[in-house]
């Protein structure tokens, strides 16, 4: 027999063991994929790269693996820190929290021990670490399993040992998983390899390991499961291998941290950009995209230096012996610049970009300037010729200049002849100028001698009235109008003309000499008449006082040789200086009259301030500062010094006695104000018809008593010992009064029907405020209050305030009432066999429970933040058990008591009364009865679960995504839908 035929032989003999081990225990013996892949069966497996991903580091923290999770079930979000704790002194094995019936290798987390040393229906460990992962990229577990028993024969037979190994998205779904069991009474090793590959769905995915045990007892069977080996590493995509390589072929050696061959081009890039470009793999297309992106750097900076190369050329071929700071050569144009400009335009080095604009700029200047030269010079000779031309009579200028031609139109045309650079054609204008200078020189002559004439013409004229030479001249004329006219006139050449002019001239001059005698008179007059009228004022200010001196003899005098002036203006003025001075002679006369009638008004004034007028005795009682001021005032206005003085005298008597009254009448009223305050202070805002205040003492009333006692004005004394009176009545009756207090009950909605609470002091009776609102009512007697608010308080957060009132009806203290929901209490649903009573509550008053299971009370549990947890697997053992929960405050006062009930587990039961596949099939069929809901099915070792169920009792189970063979072993295993298996059936699969 060959090597092959023995392992199918040794297989198909495992194979048969294991559903005859099925039948008997439900253990399912699978057959390993090595032995699979001897017969001729291909194992698929993903080729991998990079670094592996489950760490190796098998350190402890705290008792506990520092990257490994060890609990005893599965969960989706292994945290290392809360699982078991590591114990024991065993030298292979840990206990899990002390617990010797379930360990864990030391040298692997992946590896469990499970000895029979204690009776329980199930037990596991669960082993899980956290790998850091890539949305959408694919990964490989590869690992080796096994699964072996040893001293089995105690062990149950209903027992199994069973592995779940498999790959979960962390806080999600599982994504792939494979199970493998053994028949737990059975001493026989199940192993093999086996991978997992998936793409990942999240950036943290689980690699997790169940190892479990069922039915054990305390007999001493040994059970294990373990992954002897495992490994996690990314999937590799052909096309980041090939991207990768095209990248690399870019640069020297290959290495991407280098340079770049002299044979990369940008057709060579964007081919390696391409295959980057379908890359999924974000991270790995941001890395390859960076490579990328080094190469088309040093790809364009090569490109860039070609094109400053080539553009230096072009440009030192514009320029005399290549000088591009010197002179364009003649044969650069315009065209000459198309190239080197693009070649510019292209670079990316922006210092060399404007280092080669700027010299095609200068080329281009001069060829500019070179074409604005050669386009002015034209325009230059042209306006010459134009302007040259328009000096003389149609344009000839061989003939003579024009009427209009001048000085200032020559000179232009010289100036534009100037600016031209052609020599020859700058000669022939300048001999065309040089004629039209020689006529106008002759006709300036000419036109000067009129301009001197009719200068001097208009001068003469302007010195007579009406520009007329035969009569008078003009007021405004003056000897230095003259001479100016004379200077004029000497300039004209013109002997006829200038005798003419002379002769008016001299006419001029007559009337002038005429009428410079008369100014001279009238200034005399003048003066005299000022001098006069000045020496009526004092210091000759005709702006100040008049003398002591002046008279009306003396004004009448000045106002006779003011009328002799001619002048209208100045005699104007003299003339209101003169009416200034006759003012205050006038003013001067009526002064003594009003001086006398001062005098007998203040003096009056003085004598009205004394008793019977006598200013030798005392001043009146009606007399007041302000009469003593009025007479001040008048005193003041006299101007007769002595009798000022005796006047004064008499007031200042007046003052001193006034003076000494005043003091008196201060004192009273500072004693009256001080008073007043002191009675005011004893009460609230100071309001004496009020309420005194809280720390109004007797020794306050006592010394207010003391301060009215000083008052001598009998009226305010008496309204202010009526007021203190009151202060007295009302100390002495709070001294006597009890200080009212309130202590409102807390009021639980829909419980009570009252608000209570007690009182002291003197209370007769209540209201309540409900959200502002107010409510009058209520009992008060014997220090207790009591007020229906069933109706008025509706919800939790209503503000409840409660006034206590006195026999005045006043409020005597307020205090707020505390509103609480009524205590509720919500057990979840317990059934037979589970581990803890649970449940909410709504007080927080709560802080302690115990329960009653058939008359026995139990302490303990956990009570917090609303919750409640009890253990109760060991005292609840039957679904009749009469269970009470006690809730009580901090002071072990019962708050609330609740019924637990008890729910019987529910029975369930039904067979997998047919199920059938063949080769080529999609579905399993069959039929099954009862209360299945799900099927698990076992295909050579690895598990699948789903199916569907229709109203009949006829079933299916897709497996056409499952490979199998004719030879293959299926077991088939039927669930409630609490997942109990009820029924399980070994498929053949009919070629």
């Amino acid at each position: 027999m060959t090597k092959k035929k023995n392992m199918k032989k040794m297989l198909n003999v495992l194979t048969a063991k294991a559903i005859i081990i099925s039948s008997i225990s439900g253990a399912v013996l699978t057959p390993s994929l090595s032995a699979l892949a001897a017969e001729g069966q291909n194992v698929v497996g993903a080729a991998t790269t990079g670094s592996e991903l489950i760490s190796k580091d098998l350190s402890l923290e705290n008792n506990r693996f520092k990257n490994f999770t060890i609990t005893g079930e599965y969960t989706n979000t292994p945290n290392a820190a809360s699982g078991f704790e590591l114990t024991g002194t065993d030298p292979n094995w840990y206990g899990l929290s002390g617990q010797t019936h379930r360990m864990v290798r030391k040298s692997n987390p992946f590896s469990y021990y499970l000895p029979e040393t204690r009776a329980i229906a199930e037990t596991a460990g669960f082993t899980a670490v956290t790998i850091d992962t890539k949305v959408g990229k694919s990964y490989v577990f590869d690992y080796s399993y096994a699964l072996s028993n040893s001293d089995t024969k105690t062990a149950s037979a209903n027992s199994k040992l069973n592995m779940e190994v498999g790959v979960s998205q962390y806080g999600g779904d599982k994504i792939k998983y494979n199970t493998y069991s053994l028949a737990g009474n059975q001493e026989t090793t199940l192993s093999d390899k086996a991978q997992i590959e998936f793409k990942a769905t999240s950036t943290k995915t689980i690699v997790y390991m169940r190892a479990g045990y069922t039915s054990m007892n305390t007999s001493g069977a040994q059970h294990f499961a373990s992954l002897d080996s495992y490994s996690l590493k990314a999937v590799e995509d052909p096309a980041e291998l090939k991207a990768e390589q095209a990248i690399a072929d870019l640069f020297v050696n290959g290495n991407v941290n280098g340079t770049i061959k002299d044979s990369t081009n940008q057709a060579a890039l964007n081919n390696a950009k391409s295959l980057v470009a379908v890359i999924t793999d974000t991270a790995k297309k941001a890395e390859l995209e960076a490579q990328l992106a080094e190469a088309q750097k040093q790809v364009d900076t090569k490109t860039e230096l070609a094109r400053q190369a080539s553009a230096k050329r072009l440009i030192e071929a514009l320029f005399n012996n290549n000088d591009v700071n010197g002179t364009i050569k003649d044969s650069t144009n315009l065209g000459s610049l198309a190239n080197p400009k693009s070649l510019v335009a292209a670079m990316t080095d922006t210092d060399k970009k404007a280092e080669f604009e700027a010299q095609i700029a200068e080329a281009q200047r001069q060829i500019d300037a070179r074409k604005a030269e050669a386009t002015a010079e034209l325009a230059r000779q042209e306006a010459a010729k134009k302007a040259v031309e328009g000096l003389f009579t149609n344009n000839d200028v061989n003939g003579t200049i024009k009427d209009s031609t001048n000085q200032a139109a020559l000179n232009d045309a010289k100036n534009l002849v100037a600016a031209i650079t052609d020599t020859a054609k700058k000669a022939g204008f300048e001999a065309q100028l040089a004629e039209a200078q020689k006529q106008v020189d002759t006709k300036t002559a000419e036109a000067a001698e009129l301009a001197r004439q009719e200068a001097a013409i208009n001068a003469v004229k302007e010195l007579f009235n009406n520009n007329n030479v035969n009569g008078p001249i003009k007021d405004s004329t003056t000897q230095e109008a003259i001479n100016t006219a004379k200077e004029l006139v000497a300039a004209i050449t013109d002997v006829a003309k200038k005798a003419e002019l002379e002769a008016q001239l001299a006419e001029a001059q007559k009337q002038v000499d005429t009428k410079t005698a008369e100014n001279e008179a009238e200034q005399g007059r003048q003066e005299t008449a000022t001098d006069a009228v000045k020496d009526l004022f004092n210091n000759n200010d005709t702006t100040g006082t008049i003398k002591d001196n002046t008279t009306q003899e003396a004004i009448n005098n000045a106002k006779e040789l003011v009328a002799a002036i001619t002048d209208a203006v100045k005699k104007a003025e003299l003339e209101a200086q003169l009416a200034e001075a006759q003012k205050q002679v006038d003013a001067k006369t009526e002064d003594t009259a009003a001086e006398q009638a001062r005098q007998e008004t203040a003096t009056d004034a003085v004598k009205e301030l004394f008793n019977n007028n006598d200013v030798t005795g005392t001043i009146k009682d009606s007399t007041t500062q302000e009469a003593i001021n009025t007479a001040k005032e008048l005193v003041a206005t006299i101007t007769d010094a002595d009798k000022k003085a005796e006047l004064e005298k008499a007031i200042t008597e007046a003052q001193k006695q006034l003076d000494a009254k005043t003091a008196e009448n201060e004192a009273e009223q500072g004693r009256q104000e001080t008073a007043t305050d002191a009675v005011k202070e004893l009460f609230n805002n100071n309001d004496t018809t009020g309420t005194i205040k809280d720390n109004t003492t007797q020794d306050a009333i006592n010394t207010a008593k003391e301060l009215v006692a000083t008052i001598t004005d009998a009226d305010k004394k008496a309204e202010l010992e009526k007021a203190i009176t009151e202060a007295q009545k009302q100390l002495t009756e709070r001294e006597t009064k009890v200080e009212v207090t309130g202590k409102g009950n807390t009021f639980t909605l829909q419980q009570d029907r009252y608000l209570t609470g007690t009182y002291t002091g003197d209370v007769t009776s209540m209201s309540v405020d409900i959200n502002g609102k107010r409510y009058y009512g209520g009992t008060v007697k014997n220090g207790e209050f009591s007020f229906y608010a069933l109706d008025k308080i509706a919800k939790e957060t209503d503000e409840v305030l409660v006034n206590l009132h006195g026999a005045d009806k006043s409020i005597q203290t307020t205090f707020a009432v505390v509103v609480k929901s009524p205590t509720k209490i919500t057990s979840n649903a317990y059934k037979l066999k589970d581990s803890n009573i649970t449940g909410t509550f709504n007080n927080t008053d709560i802080t302690k429970m115990n329960i009653v299971v058939n008359g026995k009370t139990y302490w303990g549990g956990t009570v917090a933040n609303g919750e409640f947890k009890f253990y109760a697997l060991d005292k609840i053992t039957s679904a009749t058990d009469e269970v009470t929960m006690n809730f009580f405050n901090a002071n072990n006062e019962l708050i609330i008591s609740k019924n637990l009930t008890i729910t019987a587990p529910v029975v369930t039961a039904g067979d997998i009364t047919s199920a059938t596949l063949a080769v080529g099939d999609k579905n399993i069929v069959g039929t099954v009865t009862g209360d299945i809901k799900s099927f698990g099915v076992t295909i050579d070792g690895t598990t699948y679960n789903g199916g569907t169920i229709a109203a009949d009792g006829t079933f299916k189970f897709y497996v056409a995504d499952k490979k199998f063979t004719a030879d293959s072993v299926i077991t088939i295993v039927a669930y409630d839908k609490s997942k109990n298996t009820l029924s399980e059936m070994d498929i053949v699969v009919s070629k």
